[in-house]
């Protein structure tokens, strides 16, 4: 989840409760405020004028708004229904004899609890009340007139219109303001990230080059010194691979000169003395000994390269007639006959010669070294529709078991230690895995069978 993201769903959760908690003490404030007003509003009622004008028309008295007081109707007949009290008025006040029933027909029952604490006590009781327009405060008060039809007020505040919406404005505003403290407090977090960020990814492009510390001390300057250290470690060592890479560049090149081109020209001069006095089995052993520098050089190729090799346009046809043209004393001192099927025109391919060349000697290698003597092997080369091609390299051998086809077919990828000391009895040797990985680095594909007849079948083709 990207850190910017995370911010915003950290200040929403942090927004929230706060502006909750915000809405309900500031509503508990204003509550509070409201109750003590009204009480003292409520005690300064309590003096002599209120008390002879309550106690001389105790069921007229009301000292709020006239709109709640008795219709005369209903002084005259008292079993006259009274009139429904249907607007509520901003402040009203009640007078209630000492078993708390009220003098005026518009005064509303004595709280419960009012009562009780009424009988307890002569402070004044304070509480709210539900209102249609929202909570309002209500307080008693004891006047100490006993004896006397008002000897307790009851005094109502109903609450400041437009409460409810009030309510929802300080709720709103409050959780944009948290929601903005939060994203304040954590912009200079993301920017130090994302400044960290664009320093390591230049850093990268210019070889791990260390880069500048945060000037803060804390938790994210830390990271800035581990990224520092680790890039030291990883220029080094990409100083390291690169010498050793230099290194392994002049050591094939000088392989190349100084030890395969001798031993090709060795294995030639054999070959054209074969029969007279040169023996085949050291003609085959010499074969083996240049084979094996030619591939270590082209696997040490491979590794320099990793990705791709440079690729030119490359007459497939001609390549298979000069790989097998070169091991033709090879399959003579074997005693297996190669019969090649090239059809006319040129099969292009874009690929690296040299090493198209040494994929292919290693499929006909085998095939030559793994038969038998009087065997023979079949190179067939024949094109496709739309520029495809057909590559095959079939022998007569012996052929392998299932384990051995098996083992051939598991390595998909070229690691570099198929020929070394390491290697497991009966695992597929150099030659074959290196073929694989040039194919593919070729744009081609290679399938292994085991035809029906016996021996064994490698193709190439274009890959799909």
């Amino acid at each position: 989840m990207m850190i910017r993201r995370r911010a915003l769903i950290t200040g929403l959760v942090v927004a929230a409760p706060a502006a909750a908690v915000i809405t309900f003490t500031l509503g508990r404030f204003r509550a509070n405020d409201l109750r003590v007003t009204l009480e003292r509003v409520v005690r300064s009622q309590v003096n002599d004028q209120v008390r002879e004008r309550c106690e001389s028309d105790p069921n007229w008295f009301l000292t709020g708004p006239l709109e709640g007081r008795p219709r005369r109707g209903e002084v005259v007949d008292p079993d006259m229904p009274p009139r429904p009290k249907t607007d509520p008025q901003p402040f009203e006040l009640f007078a209630y004899d000492e078993d708390f029933a009220g003098t005026s027909t518009a005064a509303p029952r004595f709280p419960q609890d009012f009562r009780i604490a009424m009988r307890r006590s002569s402070a004044p009781a304070v509480a709210s009340f539900a209102s249609a327009t929202g909570a309002g405060a209500q307080v008693a008060v004891a006047t100490g007139w006993n004896g006397s039809p008002c000897m307790y007020f009851l005094g109502r505040m109903q609450p400041p219109p437009g409460q409810r919406s009030q309510r929802m404005w300080v709720a709103a505003g409050s959780f944009a303001l948290c929601y903005g403290i939060v994203l304040l407090g954590m912009s200079p977090v993301i920017m130090r990230i994302r400044r960290l960020a664009r320093d390591a990814s230049a850093s990268v492009r210019e070889g791990y080059a260390t880069i500048a510390p945060d000037k803060l001390k804390d938790e994210l300057s830390s990271v800035t010194f581990t990224l520092n250290d680790a890039f030291t470690e990883l220029h080094q060592r990409k100083t390291r691979i690169q010498d050793q890479d230099e290194a392994l560049r002049r050591f094939v090149s000088t392989t190349n000169d100084d030890v395969t081109e001798p031993m090709k020209a060795l294995e030639q001069e054999m070959a054209a003395a074969a029969g007279r006095s040169v023996s085949p089995e050291w003609l085959t052993r010499v074969h083996a000994l240049a084979m094996k520098l030619e591939n270590l050089a082209a696997a040490a190729r491979l590794r320099m390269t990793r990705d791709s090799i440079p690729a030119t346009d490359v007459d497939l046809g001609a390549s298979v007639e000069r790989v097998v043209a070169r091991d033709a004393a090879l399959a003579a001192a074997a005693g297996v006959s190669v019969e090649t099927a090239v059809k006319s025109g040129a099969v292009m391919v874009t690929a690296n010669q040299a090493m198209l060349e040494r994929a292919i000697a290693n499929l006909l290698d085998n095939a030559v070294r793994y038969n038998r003597p009087g065997g023979r092997v079949h190179v067939n080369l024949s094109k496709a529709a739309d520029n495809g091609f057909s590559l095959r390299i079939t022998d007569n051998g012996r052929g392998m078991t299932e384990d051995e086809f098996k083992s051939l077919t598991a390595i998909r990828r070229f690691r570099g230690d198929e020929g070394g000391p390491n290697r497991r009895p009966g695992a597929p040797g150099l030659g074959l895995a290196l073929a694989r990985e040039i194919f593919d680095r070729s744009g081609m594909q290679m399938e292994l069978r085991r035809p029906p007849t016996g021996g064994f079948e490698a193709e190439i083709q274009p890959r799909a």
